[in-house]
């Protein structure tokens, strides 16, 4: 409601400036009603001016925002209300009011008519050519719906008609985010277009006498701010780029060169230039060094394009490496510097920027290697700096990681500077992060060799933070570099010594205000990956509960301590204490785009907690806080990208492009949208209007690509530290494989026949992501359907091999209750499965129904009777799962004592006390039961008629 209250108000305020007092006067209390949410009073007041003036433009638009926004759902009569008035704008005068026309853009795209707004905006501006305002809201719409051709179209028209210099450029822009996608059919026409325009202007600039004889400023045949250089840049790069990809392709011509292209930062010449050899030159002009001298990010680009476009026989790499080179003697320590320094040094040695490994070094390369690495070793020595800054260190330790690679003759020993870096910078807690890449590679000798150094640097004394962060460091990399353990009593001991240490670093930390983290926090971060490690070895579920006591009582002195708190909600979930793991989550109070990025950590299969008990909503408050979101959010991507245009941010424009885009196309977007529908399908919360878009959506989800999605998860919230040899953290602490975009279309699939029975759903096969009740329910997927479109006569065959499904999920069900080593998660999701398969079911019978219904099918009533029979034999399957699901929660209940007894060696460390164990093991027991019991109460319910 807010966007509308700022619509109006903008609205209101253009007018004081265009209408009489009178008119005024007569639309003000319209504004006021909409900005009170008293739409029923705008609508009564519109309608009394337009019985005075029925043409009243202004009046016909508050009109129809009011009747957008005065329901919802919108009923379909008040969608054609809607529809009239704005044929009653088109045929008067509002076609050229701009702000008339930003009321009715909103309003249409607020009822999915998009493109009729468009369409409307379109023809304004052809009937009203000269209006400035018109073209501008004509703009901005385009741009806000993605259309980048039709902003192309009508800014190119504005540069031209109106004074205003932003136009040309952003006429430029608009081309440059159709042709940022390399595969645009007509990329290489509209680059000649965008490169007439520029040869245009900066010709006339050129040509232009220094000044006039009014006295004017003198024209400068330069470019005017750095946005305006970037622009230029980005074009030269996407010329480059093109070429680069005809010169790949079989089936076109060589790459074509310009002779027309007139620049600031080009030299006059009529020799043709190709576009990596302008993009080049450009680069090497004094403008660019003007440029990149104000700008970092310029100055990184021309790194970037220098080594990828860049030759040793064009000698562009040895420029490179020689300015990179000064810019280090200068005590520039930007790691971006040394790292090129380095590449560039490879490359010539190569003789190609890629990182291939057949190729043998040149003499001339090995030389700049040589002195790279003796520049890297003086500033490590002798730097004022060398004994904070890591780089020079680091540098080393890359060109040693680089020769090793390629299977070049070593320079220096790679254990050695390992070793170096431990002992000059060990204390830093990046430490481990920035050897990483460095100890992938060591050999299994090395490893041997480190590990004996580090053995007893991981025993050192804790008497500083420091002290406390060098041991830290030393047991993470212990950790990555070991065996891949087979003993799960090995790894316990693990963990219980990593617990001694944190206790005994605790004390470090005691004078710290309660916002701020516990130096000792990692040593249990060891700890209970290292307790995940045993659970996998062995299938106890008691390391898993262990695991959860320590971090628990970490969060206790670390509230902020986020990787612990992430990898607590895992382990909650795979316990099957779904409201313990929302209770740490809510703790994170995600916002904006952080939905998309971290509210897979509960959204991930969470329709296996869809069922709370009592008030408590669950995981289902979660989906819908995050479904508000991406609606909100991808209005304000749209917003950021239209203020990028009206402040002329030119150098932003793409990147909020490219945040609109990845947005648009997220992967957990699409999987929060199946998640929550499955939630809402479970919960019993359809209604007609909802069942007839997620048809729609089901069908979308269904039909994308995979490689049409965009993973923007992140997944580097939990660090690992676990062997390189084995799964990740995060892999182990998932409940089942990691959702992707086959999982999505095979369950979009599997959703699709039961909302449109009739239908014909793309065949997919159960991919490795699903589990096995999740293949299950796919297979129940096409037998169902094959159930509610059978002919009578082939109708009894169908149905008893669908029925088979509920057979097996309740044996499933009662093996796994039995098991041991299962999870209660497990045995939640095969409870939930076969109530969704049957809720499913019992949806698409009255899908069927409707569709039988609409096309008056003579057998009408013989297909309820059979189906309604169809959908009792299942219910009388799915019953005793219920009755066991309920039985189990009771069971889970009673765990307390259990899992107290099977931690009992925890309370060897004296915060681990009997009654400390208790507690988290009730509040654990407490959530387990709640879920199971809120479970099986749903299926009793679902299943008692």
């Amino acid at each position: 409601m807010a966007e509308v209250i700022g619509l109006v108000r903008n609205f209101y305020s253009s007018r004081r400036a265009l209408l009489s007092p009178t008119e005024l006067r007569s639309i003000g209390p319209i504004c006021s009603a909409l900005e009170s949410l008293n739409y029923k009073r705008a609508l009564l007041l519109s309608d009394q001016v337009l019985k005075r003036s029925p043409g009243d433009a202004s009046a016909l638009a508050l009109k129809a925002l009011a009747l957008s926004v005065s329901s919802k759902p919108l009923p379909s009569s008040t969608q054609q209300d809607i529809l009239e008035v704005i044929e009653a704008v088109k045929g008067g005068a509002g076609l050229g009011d701009a702000d008339v026309l930003m009321i009715l853009s909103y309003v249409l795209r607020g009822i999915d008519r998009g493109e009729m707004a468009l369409e409307l905006l379109t023809k304004a501006t052809q009937l009203h050519p000269d209006n400035e305002e018109l073209a501008l809201e004509a703009f901005t719409q385009y741009m806000r719906s993605n259309d980048c051709k039709s902003a192309q179209l009508v800014s190119t028209k504005m540069s031209k008609r109106f004074k205003d210099d932003r136009y040309f450029w952003w006429s430029i822009m608009s081309t440059i985010l159709q042709v940022r996608d390399l595969s645009h059919p007509q990329g290489e026409l509209l680059l000649s277009l965008v490169e007439r325009q520029l040869s245009t202007r900066f010709s006339a600039m050129l040509n232009a006498p220094t000044a006039d004889s009014a006295g004017e400023k003198p024209t400068s045949a330069s470019y005017a701010s750095a946005d305006e250089f970037h622009v230029v840049t980005r074009f030269l790069e996407l010329r480059a780029q093109y070429a680069a990809l005809q010169a790949d392709s079989p089936n076109t011509s060589a790459s074509i060169s310009s002779t027309a292209l007139v620049l600031p930062s080009l030299p006059s010449s009529d020799t043709p230039l190709s576009p990596a050899k302008a993009l080049l030159a450009h680069f090497s002009s004094p403008e660019a060094d003007k440029w990149c001298e104000q700008n970092l990010g310029l100055d990184l680009w021309r790194r970037e394009a220098e080594l990828a476009y860049g030759s040793a026989e064009g000698g562009e790499w040895k420029k490179l490496w020689k300015r990179l080179k000064v810019a280090l003697e200068k005590g520039d320590i930007n790691w971006h510097t040394m790292l090129y320094l380095t590449r560039a040094a490879l490359a010539i040695a190569a003789g190609s920027s890629s990182t291939s490994t057949d190729s043998s070094p040149s003499p001339e390369g090995l030389d700049l290697l040589s002195q790279t690495r003796q520049l890297f070793r003086s500033l490590a020595t002798e730097s004022p700096r060398a004994k904070v800054e890591r780089g020079y260190l680091l540098g080393q330790l890359e060109i040693a990681r680089e020769l090793r690679l390629r299977g070049w003759e070593a320079v220096d020993d790679l254990l050695a500077l390992v070793k170096e870096y431990l002992e000059r910078f060990g204390s830093k807690a990046c430490c481990f992060d920035d050897l990483h890449p460095y100890l992938e590679i060591l050999s299994d000798a090395e490893t041997t060799d480190l590990h004996e150094l580090l053995s007893e640097a991981s025993e050192a004394e804790l008497k500083t933070v420091a002290a406390a962060t060098k041991v830290i460091n030393a047991r993470r990399v212990l950790r990555f570099l070991a065996k891949e353990s087979t003993d799960a009593a090995q790894e316990k001991l693990e963990a219980e010594k990593h617990i001694k240490r944190y206790f005994d670093a605790l004390p470090l930390g005691k004078e710290l205000p309660p916002t701020e983290l516990q130096p000792a926090d990692d040593f249990a971060l060891l700890a209970g990956q290292a307790y995940v490690s045993a659970y996998h070895l062995s299938h106890d579920r008691s390391y898993l509960e262990r695991a959860l006591i320590v971090l628990e009582h970490v969060l206790l002195r670390s509230k902020y301590k986020y990787q612990v708190r992430v990898l607590t909600i895992n382990i909650l979930r795979l316990l099957g204490a779904s409201s313990a793991a929302l209770a740490h989550y809510r703790i994170f109070s995600v916002k904006n785009v952080q939905y998309d990025t971290l509210s897979h950590i509960v959204m991930a299969r969470g329709a296996t907690f869809a069922i709370e008990s009592g008030k408590d909503v669950g995981v289902f408050e979660e989906a819908l806080a995050t479904s508000a979101w991406y609606a909100s959010g991808q209005r304000e991507a749209r917003e950021m990208v239209v203020k990028a245009f009206n402040n002329n941010a030119l150098s932003k424009i793409e990147d909020f492009s490219e945040f609109r885009h990845r947005l648009m196309k997220s992967l957990q977007d699409g999987l929060r949208t199946l998640e929550t529908l499955r939630m809402r399908v479970l919960r019993g919360v359809l209604d007609a209007v909802a069942t007839d878009e997620a048809a729609q959506a089901l069908k979308r989800l269904s039909e994308a690509s995979a490689v049409s999605y965009s993973d923007n998860r992140d997944f580097k919230t939990l660090p690992n530290y676990q062997s390189k040899r084995s799964r990740q953290i995060w892999q182990q602490t998932e409940m089942g494989d990691r959702l992707d975009a086959v999982w999505l279309r095979a369950m979009a699939s599997t959703y699709s026949r039961f909302f449109a029975p009739a239908s014909e759903v793309p065949a997919c096969e159960a991919p490795s992501s699903m589990t096995r009740a999740e293949a299950a329910l796919l297979s129940f997927s096409r037998l169902a359907q094959v159930v509610l479109v059978a002919e009578l006569a082939q109708a009894a065959e169908a149905e008893q091999a669908a029925l088979v499904f509920f057979k097996d999920q309740a044996e499933l069900f009662a093996a796994t209750v039995d098991d041991p080593k299962s999870l209660s998660w497990e045995v939640l999701q095969i409870a939930e499965v076969t109530l969704e398969a049957f809720t499913l079911l019992e949806l698409g019978i009255n899908q069927r129904l409707g569709e039988l219904a609409a096309t008056k099918a003579a057998d009408q009533a013989k297909h309820s009777k059979r189906l309604r029979a169809f959908r009792n034999s299942a219910r009388d399957l799915v019953k005793p799962v219920g009755a066991k699901m309920t039985a189990y929660g009771k069971k889970v209940g009673k765990d307390r004592p259990k899992i107290v007894a099977a931690v009992a060696d925890l309370q060897a460390f004296p915060a681990f006390d009997e009654d400390r164990i208790t507690n988290v093991a009730h509040a654990l027991v407490e959530s387990r039961r709640s879920a199971a019991e809120a479970l099986g109460s749903a299926m009793h319910r679902r299943t008692v008629k």
